[in-house]
């Protein structure tokens, strides 16, 4: 059964634990066969015997043989008591690895340290204490790694006296020595954590075992997870990688959803090895020479799962090949599902780099889609953009109405000046007035008659003039009775709601729009109905008038008299004229009063384009760790621009002045558009393009010229950033800030960060990413692959002379963990099989040897 090969993966490892060869084992009797049974029973995967000073070579090598059957690592160890540094001595661990030359490490430690004084002297194993430096010193020496108790037990580290300085310059040599902290307790890793790796300036892994003694009573005090191969080598990987590579926990850690996950692809086209490929739930590396199949297999399993980016922009023919092989491999998901239309996130060469370009917008585009992502916040966006379309809407109602008002009061000015001048209007009046007084002495009437007469004239003309204003009033009125102001697009509005909550809002719309259009025709009724009421009291008070002697008299006496007659005509012509010009100049007043007022409106209700951004923005930023998205209100000038160049003729001065005027700041752009509707409402400039004021106002206050901006920071504004730093922080937004647990696919990203990025941020950042997500890259950098510890390197190569594939094939892949090691052997001539993983990342990766020393380098004592 070929074995499947995923890299580093999580298992449980006990890495303390004795057989009935140690002196105090509580049940001698145990077969080496319960014991491997009873592991397996517990799914443990590596074990390593720590009998108490004694390596049982037989014992271990029937372990091991009997633990392979089982998937189950033996790995020998020793269990050592240091000469008594506090109350009690201390307890440390050698560990070695399974293929080590058990004879000669026994031997060695048998012989050349104080163990030798079971055999020489008849001690025994509890009475024998080996130095602890030169103890420690040997089993390196050995190949092997140390471990030493740690936390609150009494053959712990701990008990090394605080007492004198001499002590913690002790603990100091010792944590420069030791590879392994064993704690006695869950509990004790805080301590370490916050209190003694920052005081050592190291951070030492920390594992908990079993220190079982009796494996019919096999109690795991918790389970200890290690990443790595069931090999010495992968134990080593925990020295390496402390904080990443080992879990003390209930639960298999960093565990995605089965159904986000790739689990393998299997490849049938005939330029490729036919084979299946496995990948880690984490960090899975591609990597290889030139031209040998890294960025194909990884933009075919894109394109496989529907990913509509290009793989290599500008490049047909490898377009085409990378189609070609879509067609000829399956991708399996973890939970066992073949499926083309989960979704991924798929970063080809150069991506980054683009998208930090904001070519078309695209970077802006995303991290609007960003923002969009919280409901609030799209919510809010949603909310301004509806705002914007019916401030337009609102904005473009009123200057209709204010040119409509700026048309009346021109028509009301025309009215004025055809109703005559006021001043010689009143004295015409005033002299008419003279001529009638005397004739009115030379008629047969009394001057009490006359007098009462001329009041009752007067009155009952001017109730006749009020009538006919009430009856255009009447008019008016009614007109209003079938103008309905509810009349919204309610669907357009609640689209989003559930179907249920759609049909309460429609009802409720429906009842208030009924209710509302009842009461509002009938209080236009009521107020139509008071003017008419005055009409018919004035009528009454006419009648009453006219009725009256005296006016009848005075009728009757002046209406056989021609040139009284013709002189009272004259008059109330006069009249009826100044009472014109007084309505209309009173008229006039109330529309310049109304003008201004939808003048100060229009004018704000534009500003408010802005001021409603400034009011949501710090509700739309961002913050996740050091890089930040703040929201921000962006004026296109640029378009306000082109709008005054495309319709303002610039032959004269005026023009020109307009358009090249300077628009440097939010204000300024204000200024200048409310200025140039000052000037559209005088009539004072020339247009062109078609456009006249009002339209051309519409287009200048109506359109929107805000949008909102996103500003990004990290360590630094995102202008002020290198090209290599903006690509960094664009992948940045692309992961930290979606809300997706899909697989990452990403092609080369070194191609566009600068060195420096690389180190400081994308290795730290790909190591706390894969935690949440699975990551598959194709890289050249070495940093990248070791630094951030992939769990599964899959090497690629291309058939060559140099470099045979299996059956000829010109693409094959092999893959395996970093610890994944193996001298090169000239016999085997398949060139993946010729090495281990270890030695493919040297011989590919310029730099890869010293990218592993500088890993191993950066965990040295400060």
């Amino acid at each position: 059964m070929t074995k499947i090969e995923r890299g580093s993966d999580w298992r449980k490892w006990d890495l303390h634990f004795h057989t009935p060869s140690s002196y105090d084992y509580g049940d001698k009797s145990i077969t080496n066969q319960e014991i491997i049974d009873t592991l397996s029973a517990n799914q443990i995967s590596v074990v390593a015997i720590t009998d108490h000073h004694k390596i049982d070579i037989e014992r271990i090598q029937e372990l091991q043989r009997l633990g392979k059957e089982k998937d189950i690592l033996v790995l020998p160890g020793i269990e050592l008591l240091s000469d008594a540094r506090g109350k009690v001595p201390i307890h440390f661990i050698g560990i070695f690895s399974e293929n080590c030359n058990l004879e000669y490490i026994w031997g060695q430690l048998e012989n050349t340290t104080n163990i030798k004084k079971i055999k020489g002297e008849g001690k025994e194993p509890n009475q024998v204490y080996c130095d602890l430096e030169e103890t420690i010193k040997l089993v390196k020496s050995l190949g092997g790694i140390t471990t030493i108790h740690a936390g609150d037990k009494t053959n712990s580290i701990e008990n090394i006296t605080h007492s004198l300085p001499h002590g913690e310059a002790q603990k100091t040599e010792i944590a420069n020595q030791i590879d392994i902290y064993e704690l006695g307790k869950v509990d004790d890793k805080d301590g370490y954590i916050n209190v003694v790796f920052p005081a050592i300036g190291k951070h030492i892994p920390m594992i908990i075992c079993s220190d079982n003694h009796n494996i019919k009573k096999y109690v795991l005090k918790e389970n200890c997870w290690i990443k790595a191969d069931c090999s010495f080598e992968g134990l080593k990987q925990v020295i390496y990688e402390s904080k990443q590579r080992v879990r003390i926990q209930a639960l298999k850690p960093h565990e995605k959803a089965e159904y986000q996950v790739i689990d393998s692809v299997q490849i049938s086209h005939t330029d490729f090895y036919s084979q299946k490929i496995h990948f880690n739930q984490n960090l899975n590396s591609i990597i290889g020479g030139r031209s040998t199949g890294k960025s194909v297999l990884l933009g075919a399993i894109a394109k496989k799962l529907n990913c509509d980016k290009e793989v290599k922009f500008n490049n047909e023919d490898y377009t085409k090949f990378v189609n070609e092989v879509v067609s000829s491999i399956t991708v399996t998901w973890k939970d066992g599902v073949i499926n083309n239309d989960r979704n991924i996130e798929y970063f080809p060469q150069s991506y980054m780099y683009r998208l930090a370009q904001n070519k078309n917008n695209e970077l802006d585009k995303l991290i609007e889609e960003i923002v969009r992502q919280d409901k609030a916040k799209n919510n809010l966006i949603a909310e301004y953009e509806t705002y914007s379309a019916e401030n337009n809407t609102d904005i473009t109602n009123k200057l209709n109405k204010l040119f409509q008002l700026q048309d009346e009061l021109v028509k009301k000015n025309t009215q004025l000046k055809e109703k005559g001048d006021e001043k010689g209007i009143r004295s015409e009046i005033d002299k008419l007035e003279r001529e009638s007084k005397e004739l009115k002495t030379k008629i047969n009437i009394s001057d009490s008659e006359l007098q009462e007469y001329n009041k009752l004239k007067s009155e009952t003309d001017t109730l006749l003039k009020l009538n006919e204003n009430l009856q255009s009033q009447i008019l008016k009125l009614q007109s209003l009775k079938s103008k309905f102001l509810i009349n919204k697009d309610l669907e357009f509005e609640i689209v989003a709601l559930s179907d249920s909550n759609k049909d309460e809002v429609r009802a409720k719309y429906d009842d208030l729009k009924l209710r509302f259009e009842k009461e509002w025709q009938d209080s236009i009724e009521k107020i139509s109905q008071k003017n008419s009421d005055e009409v018919k009291a004035n009528n009454i008070k006419i009648e009453s008038i006219q009725s009256s002697p005296i006016y009848i008299k005075g009728i009757e006496t002046f209406k056989n008299n021609r040139q009284y007659k013709e002189l009272e005509e004259k008059l109330k012509i006069q009249k009826d004229k100044l009472a014109d010009i007084t309505l209309i100049k009173k008229e006039n007043e109330e529309l310049r009063l109304q003008i201004t007022s939808f003048v100060s409106l229009i004018k704000e209700a534009h500003r408010n384009y802005f001021k409603k951004i400034e009011e949501m923005k710090n509700s739309l930023d961002i913050a996740k760790d050091k890089l930040e998205i703040k929201a921000s209100a962006r004026l296109n000038s640029q378009g306000y621009k082109d709008l005054l160049n495309f319709g303002i003729n610039q032959q004269s001065y005026q023009g020109q002045s307009i358009v090249n005027e300077k628009i440097e700041t939010i204000e300024d752009f204000f200024t200048s558009a409310h200025a140039l509707f000052d000037k559209l409402l005088l009539n004072n400039i020339t247009l062109k393009g078609g456009n006249t004021n009002i339209s051309f106002a519409q287009k200048v206050l109506s359109t929107n010229f805000f949008e909102i901006t996103y500003d990004i920071i990290y360590e630094d504004t995102f202008k002020k950033m290198s090209e290599g730093k903006k690509a960094f922080v664009v992948l940045m937004l692309l992961l930290d800030f979606s809300n997706k647990d899909c697989p990452i696919l990403i092609d080369q990203p070194e191609d566009d960060l600068d060195n420096r990025a690389i180190y400081k941020d994308l290795v730290k950042y790909l190591k706390n990413k894969k935690k949440e997500r699975q990551i598959i890259l194709v890289t050249h950098n070495p940093n990248i692959v070791v630094g951030a510890d992939s769990e599964l390197v899959i090497v690629a190569n291309q058939n060559g002379i140099d470099t045979p594939n299996i059956s000829g094939a010109k693409f094959q892949y092999t893959s395996g963990s970093l610890e994944n090691t193996k001298e090169f052997e000239n016999s085997i001539k398949i060139t993946l099989h010729s090495q281990g993983i270890k030695e493919h990342v040297c011989e590919i990766l310029e730099g890869g040897n010293e990218a592993f020393k500088q890993r191993e380098k950066k965990y040295d004592i400060k």
